[in-house]
């Protein structure tokens, strides 16, 4: 079907910071011993199975200590996923990007990554957010320290959202009607995969293809962390994996968005003419000056018309261009932005490709601090803050994500390759999984901060998500006590009082009759036809007889199909072969 019509497109998400006041509360400088580190991580490159292994790495600041203990850690990255250089080689090296937790520190969390022995990244505590961040970024001069450990407070910082309008006229656009609606949703997509560019400005500002993959690593993490908790009417586990990444090392003087002085606008524009209909978005990251503008999106509709999912679409002027596109940079008014407002950035970006507009205007209005937890996430004059709201979605931002997401999702959204926290499985990772039950006595439910999601409660011994042998009251079910019934193929089993897992039942003898005497057990299933147990094969019944299509019916292997006999009526309501006696079993009624 082929509309012509006249398109008024909003590009939305100019977030920009209008005052920014003292954000690091403190700061001290770090100057662990790298090498140490740098050999852990060698020994866990050359070892087969890495995933499981833990990397140690302790130091002292701020009149503690801090043990952080971390894993391998690939969740932001699509399982594929690969690095395009102009060169045309290829680098997939995921071995430096980490995540873990703080020894003996319930609920905390951290993660980053570690070049040559050096961390970078995020630490979660109850006492607050700490980042560490290479020195040399913010000092040339030489020093006996290395790294710098920010603790923040973000309360003084104020963000203001300019909205935009930006005017395009589209014609010929081959699409559903945008009214359309499915009545069901593949819940099992929850994954968008990203295409990511890096342009030469953003690879410069890190130094090298590691750096920037690292810094990746650490938006994908914060990112996945908002979506993650938020339930879009039943739509829920929603998450971005990074599928591919170009990275531009130096100026290519051929490319047009590699112009110095060129708008946000102008510049979105010219990335959304390149193709990239085979990811569910595609952003650039670059590091210009944007006087304040720190991130551009095209908000999503249903059909090619922006945001998630989108095809490439005809312009006015002729030109094909694909509105599944965003950009985000890491300066503002000259001055650098620490990770945590790239972050956000790139969350509130993401949030309008996914279909939300601001909270603003006549219908995401009045939605300011609620009960003194503070502003959300799609909030145009946000505070930046640790308040409850700030990294969570409204109300509003809701019913248009949810939306979008059940027209659209399902067009280009993929199943997850990665454990995730709130399935209902317990995975790799994880103590327990409840979903986004947060009432669960047990375990902490998906909703929770990291660190503390898909973990035991204090005190809690086990969780009923581990296995049948843990009861409500969070202990191991008494030895004894049948946690599964006998089947046909099964022996009845009984909790061991030890752990949570209901053990592995033990099966009956393989070729045990089951399924009203037409199949036999094997390992414990019962899965063969009653035909094995007599070494032959089972037949269609050669009969007109609507009753006699009911009878079990078998062959001696390798017989012609005519040699499938009728079942014949024996005596006592059994069945006999009118060619082999196959057996004298009842028939199925």
């Amino acid at each position: 079907m082929y509309l012509t019509f006249v398109l008024f497109l909003l590009l939305k998400g100019k977030f920009i910071i209008s005052a920014i006041g003292t954000f690091i509360k403190r700061y001290e400088e770090l100057g662990y011993g790298r090498e140490p580190v740098r050999r852990q991580q060698e020994r866990l490159r050359r070892e087969a199975q890495p995933e499981g292994r833990t990397l140690q790495l302790d130091f002292r600041a701020f009149h503690r200590a801090f043990h952080l203990r971390l894993k391998r850690d690939t969740s932001g990255f699509a399982e594929n996923f690969e690095i395009h250089l102009k060169n045309g080689s290829r680098a997939t090296d995921l071995s430096h990007i980490y995540s873990g937790e703080l020894e003996d520190e319930d609920g905390s969390s951290c993660h980053g990554s570690i070049i040559e022995g050096q961390f970078e990244g995020v630490i979660h505590t109850e006492n607050g957010t700490f980042h560490v961040e290479p020195l040399r970024r913010y000092s040339a001069v030489p020093s006996a320290y290395h790294s710098l450990l920010k603790h923040f407070k973000f309360t003084l910082i104020t963000m203001k959202y300019l909205r935009k309008h930006w005017m395009l006229i589209l014609f010929e656009i081959q699409g559903e009607p945008l009214s359309r609606s499915r009545r069901t949703v593949d819940h099992s997509k929850t994954s968008c995969h990203l295409h990511l560019h890096a342009d030469h400005l953003f690879f410069k500002k890190f130094g090298s293809v590691q750096a920037v993959v690292a810094q990746i690593a650490s938006y994908m993490s914060a990112v996945n962390d908002i979506y993650n908790k938020a339930d879009f009417d039943g739509i829920r586990l929603i998450n971005f994996k990074v599928k591919s990444l170009s990275v531009l090392t130096e100026e290519d003087a051929s490319s047009a968005i590699s112009q110095r002085f060129i708008g946000p606008e102008r510049l979105l524009s010219l990335f959304s003419e390149m193709t990239w209909g085979n990811y569910c978005l595609s952003y650039l990251l670059t590091d210009r000056d944007y006087s304040g503008v720190l991130g551009l999106a095209w908000e999503g509709r249903p059909g090619n018309v922006g945001g998630i999912c989108s095809q490439a679409t005809k312009m006015q002027d002729g030109a094909m261009t694909t509105l599944n596109t965003g950009l985000i940079t890491l300066q503002n008014y000259g001055r650098y932005l620490t990770p945590w407002h790239v972050q956000l950035t790139l969350a509130h970006e993401l949030g309008h490709s996914l279909g939300a507009p601001h909270d603003e205007g006549t219908n995401c209005g009045s939605l300011g601090s609620t009960d003194g937890k503070g502003r959300f996430l799609m909030f145009p004059h946000a505070t930046d803050g640790l308040q409850e709201n700030n990294d969570k979605f409204s109300p509003c931002s809701i019913k248009h994500i949810s939306s979008l997401l059940r027209v659209k999702k399902d067009d280009c959204f993929v199943e997850s390759d990665q454990p995730i926290c709130g399935n209902l499985i317990v995975e790799m990772g994880e103590q327990c999984d409840v979903g986004h039950n947060e009432t669960d006595p047990c375990c902490y439910s998906a909703r929770e901060r990291k660190g503390l999601r898909c973990h035991l409660k204090p005190g809690r011994i086990c969780s009923p998500s581990q296995g049948l042998c843990c009861s409500s009251l969070c202990t191991f079910t008494p030895y004894g006590v049948t946690c599964e019934e006998a089947s046909e193929c099964r022996l009845q089993t009984r909790c061991s009082g030890a752990v949570a897992a209901c053990p592995a039942a033990t099966s009956r003898p393989d070729m045990t009759p089951c399924g009203l005497g037409t199949r036999v057990c094997l390992q414990g299933e019962c899965s063969q036809s009653v035909c094995t147990k007599h070494s032959m094969e089972q037949c269609d019944c050669p009969t007109d007889s609507v009753s006699e299509r009911c009878y079990m019916c078998c062959q001696q292997p390798g017989t012609v199909p005519l040699a499938c006999s009728t079942i014949l009526t024996c005596a006592a309501n059994k069945f006999c072969d009118s060619y082999y006696v196959s057996s004298l079993y009842r028939s199925i009624q």
